[in-house]
Formats: C-alpha cells, structure tokens, sequence
C-alpha cells in the first residue's frame, strides 16, 4: 500500500470572521507499475507484492502464471493499439475479423467541462499502454520546509503537528505534535489583528518542458514528497447562534490518500481517506468530496457516500481536535493505465470577538431662586447625571441666557467642556449669573457626549427692579427777602422695594435755610439739608419740605439728589476708599428747580454844591452821589444835567462820560449798579454873571421808568 499525506493547516480567524480550509488529496501519478507478464518459467523481471497486501477487500485470486495471458480483456490488458474490437469479438491467434477493426472508447470523466486535474494543477495526460520506459519524469520544485518530507522518513509519515499515521509495513504510530498556542497581543482598540504574512496562496510549479525526442509529461512529485495545495477561500460559519466561542483558534487540518501501488484489471479494490484536526479547536460542516477516477467504476463506501454524477460526497459534519475519520472508498478500474482520484475537504471554524458596547444617557436639571432683584447674582445649580452604562466622555456643556441676565459680558452663549461623567454618577455645577434688568429671565442649559443624545434644561427667575423717581415742586420766582417753600415728593414705580433712601438738597446762592420737615438736617458748611428715609415699596411715594429765605435777588436753582444704596452686609470689607456694600444696584434720582430772585429797586442819588457863593468868571463844583437802596440790583441808571442860563459846562469825572448839547449834559448809562453799589459824578460849571443859578440832575434805570429830579442852586457874585 502506499500513501501520501497532504496537510493544510488553516489561518486565524480574526473579529468573528469564519474561516473556511479546503484540503485536496491526489492519488499518486508517478511510479505507475505496468502488470509484469509471468512466463511459463514461473519467474518474473521485477518484484510483485502479494495481492492480500494491497487489496484487503478483495477475495478474488491471484492468477497463476501457468494460465497464461488468457483473455486480454480478463487480464487487464489491451491489444496493440491500446483498442477493443467494436463488435467485442475476440482476434483469433492475434488478428481480428474483417470489419472489426479496434476502436477508440472514451474514458469515463467527471462532470464539468474540465478533466480531473491533480494538486499541481495541470492537466491529467490520457492513459498510455506504454511500459514504463527510462524517460525520467522531470522534478519540481520542492514545497515548503513546513511541508516536505524529509529523506528516508516514510512517505506516509504524519503531516507535522498531526496524529500519528500508521505506515505501510506496520510499526507504532508516532505520537501527534499539536503546534503551540502563540497569543496575539490585542491591537489598539481591543480587536485582535489579523495574522501578519502574504494573504495570496503560493503559485503553481512551472509546467515542465519536455525533453528532446520525448513527450511533454506533467511534473510529478517523487514518491514519498508532499506536494503543496492552495485552499480555496474561507467560508461563512454555521456556528451555533449564541453558542461560545474562543477569541483565537489554531487550525490544522489534513487529509491523506491511502492507495495500492497497482491492481489487477476489473477486480475491486479499495483506497482510504483520512481527514484529522490536529488544531485545538472543533471545526464545523467538515465535507469531503472525491472525483470517481476515470477508468473505474464505483462500487461503495464505508460511510455510504451521496453520490452526484462522478463525485462522492461526505457530511462529516463537526469534528473535535486531535480527531480523525476515515473514509473507505471500493472501485473495479475498467480500464488499465493509470488511475487517479482528488479528494477535497472543506471546513470552517469560528472565533468570537467580544467587545463590550456601552452607552451613556445624560440628563440634566437646572435650579435657580425664583425671585432676584436687579443688581443682585443669583446662582444656577445644573446637576448632569449619567444613568447608562459607560462613561459620558467628550461632555460639552453649553448655556444659553435671556437678555436680562449675563455671565461676566462673555456674551449669551456660554460654551465650555467637561470633564468624564462615569456611570451612575451626577455632578453639579453652579453657574453664578448678573441680572440686570426686571421681568422673567431664563437660562437654558445643553449637555451632550459621546454616544448619547443631548439632554436639556430651562430654568427662569423672576428679576424684580425697584425704580426711584423724584419731582421737586414750589415758586419759580420770589422776590428778595421773601421765604418760598420747595416740597419734594420721591416715587417708587418698580417691581421692588427700594433700600434706605437718602435725601440731599443744597440751597442755592442768596438763599438761607428756615427749616424742613421729616427730621431734615441743614449743614451750614456745606450749605446741604439731608434726610434719612425708608425703603419704598413698590409703587409708594413718600414727600419731604424745605423752605428757605431769598437773600438777594437772582436766577437760582435749588438741586435734590435722592440715592438708594443697598446696606453694607456684615463683616463686609470695605475697598480701598470705598464703602463695601452687598450685591445689588445703587438707585439714584435727582431733581433741579430754577429759581428766580426778584429785588425792589430802591436808588437814591444826592446833588449838592461843594462852593457856595461861588465869583464870576470861576467854577462851581457839583457832586452827584447815586445809591442803590434796594433789594435788586439796577440796570441801565443814567443821568442827564440842565445848566441855569449864563453858566457853561466846563468838564466832569465820574464812571461814564459826559456829551454836552447845549444847556444839556448827557451821561453814558452805567450798565448794572449792585445792591448797595454806590457811584459819584462831579461836574464843574463856570458862571458868566451874577445872581442865583440852579444846575438840575435826572436819573432814570430799567427798575424806576419814572425819572428822578434833583436841583441846587448857587449864587454867583461880582466885587
């Protein structure tokens, strides 16, 4: 018996994916021996096994060499020409009847377009009724190191890693050597990499070219070598749904041929299949196909195989590691030459990759007070949890602010990122925000990672503002000396009660302070009177009086601030030349009334003669003394002068300038004569005869229409 092993051992499956091995099985096709014909003598030319040994499942005996060749169609062999007789009669002494000429009879093939091709993968030759001769085959590349065979070992020795394969003369089986468990360290990301190496299977050995003079043969391994075989591709797996699995397998599959060296013509025999999983993992839908060689006729199987065509087909279904089946395949060859079977075996194996898939699930809620005033901070509590099953990474969080409310003039969108929420915990964050003006303000709040959707949240406060307002009311004019009284009222329109108010007004020039009402304080240095008041509600009013004594005439303005200040809060630090006060807003309101100060207008002025009597032909000196007597000051006071008749104007001084017309003097006005302002005009005047002469004076101003007339006389004298 002779057998050839051919392993394939099957890659990692990586990720889940399954993995599909295919090992081919080829007969052997070199070392064919032709049947040796036994002379009469009894004595062969070459050595012949016993058929028992090659044939166990054959009971027919050995044909003796005494009989002869007999029928050649008994014996297994053709007449010259390599064909039968149509009609199947037989040659008499070597020749055939007329019109039985020998004719071609096709081989029996397997379905398909395609002949049977071996494991090189080159076409089979059709058979030839030559005898061995001393062409020698041409060689072929040897396979690789993990697939040949080394010389002198046996030529059925096991695949390496494989079980034990008994060889053909008996012996003990030796021991299998699964190949070692290599772990892979998993690649970033926890997936397990794929096995490094060249993905494309080795090539075909070159076809042989033939020798000079010879036929062109394929090459064909040495007896006792392992050709090399490419496995198709992997399958899909037919794993158990659910079922576990490991996260790496090590395959190793083989499939070996057990076949006789030669058989006798139309007498069954037998050939084995053995299939092993020398991997440490089961390997699943193990199927074994074997093309019926050309020439022979199948007779069964040992399991019955499903037969389709000229293929045979097992379900061998799963198989565990360190495992081996064995298939017993009987044909009777009804053709002689050479006879050749491929076997094929399919698998696939599965590998789990387990990655655990989380998710978190965000939620947020928002607290805030419910009432804020304006000016004060009120604090947004955003509490995020995380409730699903992995971490919230990448948590960016992000605010949105009505427009009464700001985060430090940083806009009304605030963005910022996180840090990681683990699972099943919360975490709080306060946003402390400005409220600047009343009504009902919002802060929308937006978390989202990784993995989950984004979670929202709105909360509102109602910001309340206290407003303060002032009107100050009273006499816009008053005369000098009189005592006007000024009330001011303060007003409260907001939405909330005010703080302390304080209350200063400060009296204008020419007035004096008489009294207040409400507890006023008048500050003689400063000239201010305050008052200390409550807080106003919302909507409350609250009126203060003040009255005062005009002093002196003039356009005025009484001017009241009102301010409302939030109080200093305990321990509160004061700034540096500031006064500490709490969160809120200073409220302020002012007020201003004009006040106009009316005096009486009250000029006296006096005329008299500083000479009197007074030489013809010399000057008489006259003084002109103007007073303002009254209460307000006067505009526009102008004199005029009338000379008595012989007398002339001479010259005069005082503040404005004298024109003379004639009799008649004229001053320029004096534009403004405060209240007790006083100014003096002297004029001289010359007599040109004697007797009694009056010199009269007229004053006039914007505050007396009526003039005032004044005379003095003089007596000029001649010796």
């Amino acid at each position: 018996m002779r057998k050839r092993p051919i392993v394939l051992t099957a890659a990692v499956a990586v990720a889940g994916l399954a993995v599909l091995g295919t090992v081919v099985a080829q007969q052997p096709s070199s070392g064919y021996t032709q049947p040796k014909v036994v002379p009469a003598s009894g004595t062969t030319s070459g050595t012949t096994r016993p058929y028992n040994e090659w044939t166990p499942n054959s009971n027919q005996p050995i044909p003796s060499p005494a009989a002869g060749l007999g029928n050649p169609n008994q014996q297994g062999t053709r007449p010259a020409g390599g064909t039968y007789p149509a009609s199947g009669a037989q040659p008499q002494n070597g020749v055939y009847p007329a019109g039985n000429q020998p004719v071609n009879r096709p081989r029996p093939g397997i379905a398909g377009a395609d002949p049977v091709r071996p494991a090189a993968a080159f076409d089979i030759p059709a058979p030839s009724m030559e005898m061995p001769g001393s062409v020698t085959p041409p060689t072929r590349p040897l396979p690789p190191p993990s697939l040949s065979v080394e010389p002198g070992d046996n030529k059925f020795a096991p695949a390496p890693g494989g079980p034990a394969i008994p060889p053909a003369t008996g012996g003990a089986p030796t021991a299998p050597s699964a190949p070692p468990f290599v772990p892979v360290p998993p690649a970033p990301g926890g997936l397990i990499p794929p096995p490094a190496g060249p993905s494309t299977p080795p090539a075909f050995p070159p076809t042989p070219v033939a020798p000079p003079g010879g036929a062109v043969r394929p090459s064909i391994p040495a007896p006792g070598s392992v050709a090399p075989l490419v496995p198709p591709g992997p399958s899909v797996s037919t794993a158990p749904a659910g079922a576990p699995l490991p996260s790496r397998v090590s395959q190793s599959v083989t499939i070996d041929a057990v076949c006789p060296d030669s058989v006798v013509f139309n007498s069954e025999w037998r050939y084995e299949i053995v299939v092993r999983n020398t991997g440490n993992v089961v390997v699943q839908n193990v199927r074994v196909e074997d093309d019926i060689p050309a020439g022979a006729q199948y007779i069964g199987s040992d399991p019955p195989a499903e037969v389709s065509g000229d293929k045979l087909v097992w379900a061998l279904g799963s198989m565990d590691g360190a495992t081996e089946k064995r298939i017993a395949v009987r044909v009777r060859p009804t053709e002689e030459g050479e006879l050749r079977s491929r076997a094929t075996v399919t698998y696939s194996a599965s590998v789990d990759a387990k990655t655990k898939v989380t998710r978190p699930r965000l939620a947020v809620t928002v607290g805030c007070p419910e009432v804020a005033r304006a000016g004060e901070e009120p604090v947004f509590k955003i509490k995020v949890t995380n409730s699903g099953t992995g971490p919230a990474q990448q948590l960016v969080f992000r605010a949105l602010l009505s427009e009464g409310l700001d985060y430090r003039d940083q806009g009304k969108e605030l963005v910022t990122k996180l840090a990681s929420l683990p699972a099943g915990e919360s975490r709080t964050v306060e946003l402390q925000l400005s409220a600047l003006k009343a009504g009902l303000q919002s802060c929308q709040v937006s978390v989202a990672a990784e993995g989950s959707s984004e979670a929202t949240a709105r909360a509102s406060v109602n910001v309340v503002e206290p407003l303060l307002q002032i009107a100050q009311s009273g006499p816009a004019k008053c005369l000098v000396r009189a005592e006007p009284t000024y009330e001011i009222k303060l007003s409260n329109p907001g939405t909330a009660a005010t703080d302390t108010i304080t209350v200063h007004s400060v009296l204008p020039d020419g007035f004096d302070f008489v009294q207040a009402s409400d507890s006023g304080a008048f500050n003689a240095t400063n000239r201010v009177v305050t008052w200390k008041l409550n807080g106003l509600a919302a909507g409350g009013t609250k009126a203060v009086g003040i009255k005062l004594r005009a002093g002196a005439a003039g356009d005025v303005a009484l001017r009241t601030t009102a301010t409302a200040a939030p109080e200093v809060q305990p321990g509160g630090v004061a700034p540096a030349g500031g006064v500490a006060v709490r969160a809120g807003r200073v409220l302020e309101a002012k007020a201003d009334t004009a006040i106009k100060a009316e005096g009486v207008a009250a000029l006296r002025f006096d005329v008299a003669g500083l000479e009197n009597p007074v030489e013809v032909g010399k000057e008489a000196v006259y003084e002109i003394r103007i007073v303002n007597q009254g209460t307000g000051a006067c505009t526009n006071v102008q004199i005029m002068a009338a000379l008595a008749e012989g007398t002339t104007f001479t010259n005069s001084n005082g503040p404005t300038q004298a024109k003379a017309t004639g009799q008649t003097l004229v001053f320029e006005p004096i534009p403004t004569l405060a209240v007790k302002g006083e100014t003096v005009y002297r004029v001289r005047v010359r007599g040109a005869a004697a007797g009694d002469q009056r010199f009269r004076v007229q004053l006039t101003c914007d505050q007396v229409r009526t003039p005032v007339v004044k005379e003095e006389s003089t007596r000029f004298y001649k010796e």
